[in-house]
């Protein structure tokens, strides 16, 4: 815990020494001391943390030194914050107001040494708080900070062993053609972490459950849920939509969208809905109405989890709930093996588990019997011991000791509870930030990545970039089994995470007590809090009681980091001086900034993604700290204030705008707002002097031309325009791509049918994923291409030859989409061998297409299928029956087409193998059926004579 909280705010002080030497210059060697005394602490720290949970006199000493810490960092901040203002004013303000500085000054200094005071006090009299610098062996608790092993990097979760006999079962039951009543109900339930998702997860992803239900959809019912969502996300899940219809669907209300899934599913044999984690009648209640009435031998069933067996017998008072036991011994240690061991089946669990000497199975008996058989607790307390690689005996032992598990609280909380303490203090502040979100919610790697550099709280290691730090910390998080991924980026890179609902309440309740964050409404005070959540409503978990706080600064002064998941009166903003996290992202009622938001000096993260925001003011020049600016989705009209280029440490900048060139006409200088302690007129800036941006997201401009290949740091780089805007700057990008060679993401969009070029790509060896956007007419070999891209796609590109010879060579990619005319040709043909890594593939509006091939040995590893609006294409190609790993077969086809698919049509044979086929049927718009038989003779011109295998 006070590791936790004292390192960050020495590394702060360093940043403010360096950063702010102008404002600190009259007090600095204050502040010096103040550094110093505050890292001749760490040992004590050490010795502190190790007894945190055992003695209530260190829970005091650490209290009292958090106190102290926050009013140093507070006194600091409010000093360099006052200085700052007084420096931009005018030359008459200057001089009016430098004897108030003085004056504050001679007060900071005198804060400064009477915190420094008591910080001296407390590091003497730390042995009467019981903090005894601690013995070599005392503790297996490693305090030097971990490195991620070569397998972070190959992660796969755990799966709960003993489970295969209970899906058979409730599966075969959910198959049952007998009519049970309205709609038939198998619910699971037990307390949490017994796998009851888990379970829900097997039994929904079998291939014959897939093949029995022609409409399935998953949704996660959390306390705070709104019907809105979940009916969006089944109908998401069940249809086929395209982009434009998603995004229509988002702003319906709820009767529509009962309207428009209920009109769906009558036309639907069997329907499988899962609820997962139902947690009252009336949430039921309300749920079941989201169903259709099974009529002419339809089926609806819903398999449902729930904690609660009453609402199980409530849902359906005919059939008895099946209850998830906890696991016995065997199953137990089986369990802690598969982690322990990373073994990949039972089998080989148990191979492992029985080549431990007879003492070591004692203590892994041991260990397991205090996690009472619940399996969350065993693959926390194994992801523990793997990651920490303890492997002998006397370090299992002190596992066993270092907790007392005898109290009467579950023995499964202790165990989460151990999994907590023995994290390396950064760890520790980056596991409590899940707390911020609400539960259920899938939490962007990104996102939190970009968070966390903001916050300070990660320690540097060597030359690494600060991003890919907190990647590693996420990998560490993860091998330890306390987050979970929900999606994979297709590099291997997890894309999005969850946590267990148990997880995140330890995450909370560790939060409370270290003071960390807090979990708010609008309506509640957010003083005396450094960081706030806030939500519609106040949950259960929430931190209501505001601590105690020892500091002489203003409380409104506390708050550093605002998360904001609800609608909030903008005013509040002007309240919170000395804000470092300002995350707005799709909170409604945003249309415009009060510009007191621009005296925010000490921002490093402010996003308005998805917000109404309309205009961004120049004033924006002034957040001279900010690190991420995300502006994605928001109303801004086509142009950025030219101000943006001053911001020198901005690393991520996510908006399709523009930046207009800088000019030093009269009216941009009125215009402009300098930052910082500078009268100079504005001189002319480019984008090249932002050397830290590492992603970019703009529409094309003069900022091409204005320094791009200097920006040697960007990992994320994505130009979006239209008609021509690309083109006008072809030859400063492609100079520029060439150089970029750390680029891992590229997006090149030109829309309106201008031509665009396509660089050669085979020294970017980071870049995996590459989106082309525009008419090429030609692509270039495949030795140009990315040599480790996994992700293409393709929209607009007209190509005039099969583009296919070229894409199967690529040896690594994984995902390709073909979007919208990529091909003006009439055949396309995949080859034996050819593509032996993908995995997903999407073809959608190839409107010239007549014949699809695919030979045999062709997409060995092709598991996601969609073909959509391919209006002229004659019929599924015969090779696809050679496809036996495809999962999940997606047609958005004409009413003929699909005739072909149905079970008895022309092409079932070819598909039915596939588990899961969705369909849905498109009418041809008339000015494509025009063209049609043009591209009929077209293919009969090139294959008169010939009888191809389709």
């Amino acid at each position: 815990m006070a590791e936790m909280v004292i390192l960050p705010l020495i590394q702060n002080l360093g940043s403010l020494l360096n950063d702010e030497a102008n404002s600190l210059l009259q007090v600095r060697p204050e502040v010096e001391l103040l550094h110093k005394e505050l890292k001749l602490m760490t040992a004590s720290l050490k010795d502190a943390d190790a007894i945190y949970h055992k003695s209530e006199r260190a829970k005091e000493w650490v209290r009292q030194l958090r106190e102290l810490a926050f009013e140093a960092e507070d006194t600091i901040e409010v000093f360099v914050y006052e200085v700052v203002q007084r420096w931009r004013g005018g030359v008459v303000r200057k001089i009016i107001k430098f004897p108030k500085l003085l004056i504050n000054a001679h007060q900071f200094r005198g804060k400064i040494q009477d915190i420094n005071g008591k910080i001296t006090k407390l590091k003497d009299d730390q042995m009467n708080y019981d903090i005894k610098p601690l013995e070599r062996g005392q503790t297996f608790t490693q305090t030097h900070q971990l490195e991620v092993s070569s397998s972070a990097q190959k992660f796969w979760p755990v799966d709960v062993v003993g489970l295969q006999s209970e899906a058979e079962k409730l599966a075969k039951l959910l198959m049952k053609k007998e009519s049970l009543g309205r709609f038939s109900v198998v619910s699971i339930t037990g307390m949490g972490g017994l796998g009851k998702t888990t379970l829900a997860r097997k039994i929904y992803d079998r291939d014959d459950v897939k093949r029995h239900f022609d409409c399935q959809a998953w949704v996660h019912i959390s306390k705070e849920y709104r019907m809105k969502d979940v009916l969006y996300n089944i109908i998401k899940q069940v249809m086929v939509l395209t982009e434009a219809e998603r995004e229509e669907l988002a702003s319906k209300e709820v009767v529509i969208l009962e309207e428009r899934l209920s009109n769906f599913l009558k036309e639907k044999k069997n329907s499988l809905f899962l609820l997962d984690d139902v947690w009252s009648r009336e949430d039921w209640d309300k749920l079941k109405n989201t169903f259709l009435v099974p009529c002419d031998g339809q089926q609806c069933r819903v398999l449902l989890t729930t904690r609660d067996e009453g609402i199980a017998r409530h849902a359906d008072p005919n059939a008895d709930p099946y209850k998830l036991k906890h696991l016995d011994e065997k199953k137990s240690l089986k369990l802690f093996s598969k982690v322990f061991f990373r073994s990949p089946n039972d089998a080989d669990a148990e191979s492992s588990l029985n080549s431990l000497n007879k003492e070591m199975k004692k203590l892994a008996t041991d260990i397991v019997q205090k996690c009472d058989g619940l399996p969350l607790a065993i693959v926390v307390l194994g992801g523990l011991l793997l990651e920490k690689r303890l492997t002998t005996i006397a370090e299992w032992k002190k596992v066993l000791d270092s907790v007392d598990w005898h109290l009467d609280t579950s023995n499964c909380l202790k165990v989460l509870s151990l999994s907590y303490t023995e994290l390396p203090s950064h760890l520790k502040s980056c596991f409590l930030y899940f707390g911020f979100f609400p539960n259920d919610a899938e939490i962007e790697r990104d996102k939190l990545i970009r968070l966390w550099v903001a916050e300070g709280f990660l320690e540097p290691r060597g030359n690494l970039r600060m991003e890919d730090v907190a990647g590693d910390c996420l990998e560490e998080l993860m091998q330890r089994n306390l987050i979970h991924v929900a999606k994979w980026k297709s590099n291997g890179v997890p894309q999005s995470f969850i946590i267990h609902d148990l997880l995140l309440k330890l995450a909370i309740s560790e939060a409370k007590e270290s003071n960390f964050l807090n979990i708010s409404t609008p309506q509640k005070s957010l003083n005396c809090y450094r960081r706030v959540a806030l939500r519609d409503k106040s949950s259960e978990d929430n931190m209501a009681q505001s601590p105690n706080h020892s500091s002489s600064i203003n409380s409104s002064n506390l708050l550093r980091t605002l998360l904001c998941f609800t609608e909030m009166n903008p005013s509040l903003y002007r309240e919170f001086k000395l804000l470092n996290v300002l995350d707005l992202e799709d909170a409604p009622g945003i249309k415009t900034l009060p510009k007191e938001i621009g005296k925010l000096i000490f921002l490093k993260y402010l996003s308005f993604r998805g917000t109404g925001l309309k205009t961004l003011p120049p004033w924006v020049g002034n957040l001279y700290n900010l690190q991420t600016l995300n502006l994605f989705g928001t109303r801004i009209d086509e142009y950025l204030p030219i101000e943006i280029l001053k911001l020198e440490k901005l690393r991520h900048l996510l908006c399709y705008r523009r930046i207009p060139k800088w000019r030093s006409d009269d009216s941009i200088v009125k215009k402009a707002i300098e930052i910082c302690r500078c009268s100079s007129p504005p001189r002319q800036r480019q984008l090249g002097e932002l050397s830290h941006l590492q992603t970019l997201w703009l529409r094309p401009g003069d900022w091409i031309e204005d320094g791009l290949e200097m920006l040697t740091d960007l990992r994320d780089l994505r130009i979006g325009g239209y008609e021509g805007h690309l083109e006008n700057f072809r030859e400063a990008l492609s100079q520029a791509i060439v150089k970029l060679v750390r680029l891992e993401v590229l997006f090149l969009l030109e829309l309106g049918g201008t031509e665009i070029f396509f660089p050669s790509f085979s020294n970017h060896v980071y870049l995996y994923d590459l989106y082309i956007g525009g008419c090429i007419r030609k692509l270039p070999e495949f030795n140009n291409f990315p040599p480790n891209l996994t992700r293409l796609r393709l929209a607009n590109t007209r190509l005039e030859e099969d583009m296919i010879v070229i894409l199967e060579k690529l040896p690594k990619l994984k995902e390709l989409t073909l979007d919208k005319q990529p091909y003006d040709g009439v055949v396309m043909k995949c080859s034996a061998r050819g593509f032996p890594k993908l995995e997903d593939l999407t073809l959608h509006e190839f409107h010239c297409l007549r014949n699809w091939i695919v030979e045999e040995g062709a997409l060995p590893n092709l598991r996601i299928l969609e073909m959509n609006e391919l209006y002229g294409l004659k019929g599924i190609p015969n090779g696809l029956r050679h496809v036996t790993k495809l999962q999940k077969l997606t047609l958005a086809m004409p009413k003929e087409f699909l005739e072909r698919v149905k079970e008895g049509g022309d092409d079932w044979e070819k598909i039915k193998h596939v588990p899961s086929i969705n369909t849905r049927e498109k009418e041809i718009p008339i000015e494509i059926s025009q063209h049609l038989p043009g591209y009929e003779r077209q293919w009969v011109d090139i294959y008169r004579g010939d009888n191809p295998s389709c």
